[in-house]
């Protein structure tokens, strides 16, 4: 028993616990009528009772506090992760913005260039004319102010010059000036449909893929290109780095999703394979499992070293008879009818085809364990102009 704590109103040390009133009492207030029939323990044994207690009230608490501690340190790194992502993004952000500028301030330079050219041409050609015309003013105006003075001079000197003034005037008139064509600027041509022609031109450095990696899903030992159309295995990750992961980020299949998904209509998409030994291809249900076996919302086509697997939810592996070499697959989803068939583009033939009934939301799925890496091809692109208006 501590020194010190004693009883309050008798002054005696706290040796009992009153069971009934959960209290520490003394052997007096044992006595007393307020306690009489109580039941009584030692203070320690109590004590010792009530210390059990709270330590089983502290295990779970102490358990929580871990949890809420390593959650603390996932959050901060993801804290940092979204600066540093938000760093790179927009550093990749304004690169493209400044590919883009580039292109319009050519085209701009360019037409301005070819304006000043125009209009160079166009003022030498009319100066030229002028020039031309103006000698031929000065010639007819020459001759009018000679024939205006002889003229006026006295009949005798008129007629000492009389025959020279009628041989200047009756030399023959100049044609009358052409009308001039074609002489002003073609302002049509630099100004009509200006924005839908370098729009237009730009199909040059601009491309369109069907798919976009999302670099959130993709597995720690992955590297996604800058336009997230191609992935590739990176180097190896110390396991700290893996099993730091959020939920939505493969933790043992080296694979990637699309950014978006699918829950209607026909999508496809080409994967260039070439040089890549091992590889996957195929679709995920939206509500698969990301971490550990995901095979059961899963259906793709593997490649391990020119055997061609199939797996399908539910279904037993299936080894595809192909012999040939890939170079390209073609994805093709027609989630309306419940079919998935993977493709070679280059030969039309098909490398096997799902049948299921799609019912989840499907992501394009890739996934690899080969250094070649595995890009997704973009699209031709191709303008077509309606001609009915809006």
């Amino acid at each position: 028993m501590e020194s010190g704590v004693v009883c309050p109103q008798h002054a005696e040390k706290l040796k009992l616990y009153c069971l009934n009133h959960c209290a520490p009492v003394c052997v007096v207030c044992r006595d007393s009528k307020k306690h009489r029939d109580h039941t009584f323990t030692p203070v320690d044994e109590a004590a010792e009772v009530g210390r059990e207690g709270l330590q089983e009230k502290l295990k779970p608490l102490q358990k929580k506090v871990r949890l809420f501690k390593e959650v603390k340190v996932t959050w901060e790194k993801i804290a940092g992760e979204i600066q540093s992502q938000a760093q790179d993004t927009e550093m990749k952000i304004r690169e493209e913005f400044r590919v883009l500028q580039e292109f319009l301030q050519n085209e701009e330079n360019m037409r301005i260039a070819a304006l000043k050219d125009e209009e160079e041409h166009k003022r030498k050609v009319m100066m030229e004319k002028i020039a031309v015309l103006s000698r031929e003013i000065n010639t007819m105006e020459s001759t009018i102010n000679a024939i205006e003075g002889g003229l006026k001079a006295e009949h005798a000197s008129f007629l000492l010059r009389v025959n020279a003034i009628r041989k200047a005037a009756q030399r023959p008139l100049p044609d009358d000036p052409k009308q001039v064509t074609g002489a002003l600027i073609d302002v049509a041509k630099y100004l009509g449909n200006l924005s839908f022609t370098v729009w237009y031109k730009m199909k040059e450095i601009v491309s369109y893929t069907p798919v976009i990696l999302n670099p959130n899903t993709a597995h720690r030992e992955l590297d996604l290109s800058e336009g997230l159309t191609s992935v590739r295995c990176g180097p190896k990750q110390p396991l700290s780095v893996l099993l730091y992961s959020q939920p939505e980020r493969m933790d043992q299949h080296r694979s990637v999703l699309g950014c978006e998904g699918f829950s209607s209509g026909r999508h496809s998409w080409d994967v260039e394979v070439r040089g890549n030994q091992i590889w996957a291809l195929g679709v995920m249900a939206e509500d698969a499992r990301r971490k550990g076996d995901i095979m059961s919302r899963l259906w793709m086509v593997r490649c391990h070293y020119g055997k061609f697997t199939a797996f399908a939810p539910s279904c037993p592996v299936s080894v595809l008879p192909l012999k040939n070499r890939l170079q390209r697959v073609r994805v093709h989803l027609d989630w309306d009818r419940g079919k998935l068939s993977l493709s070679d583009p280059d030969t039309k033939a098909v490398i096997h085809t799902f049948t299921h009934l799609f019912t989840d939301k499907l992501f394009p799925y890739i996934n690899t364990w080969n250094d070649p890496p595995l890009k997704i091809l973009p699209r031709k692109l191709c303008v077509t102009v309606s001609l009915h208006s809006c």
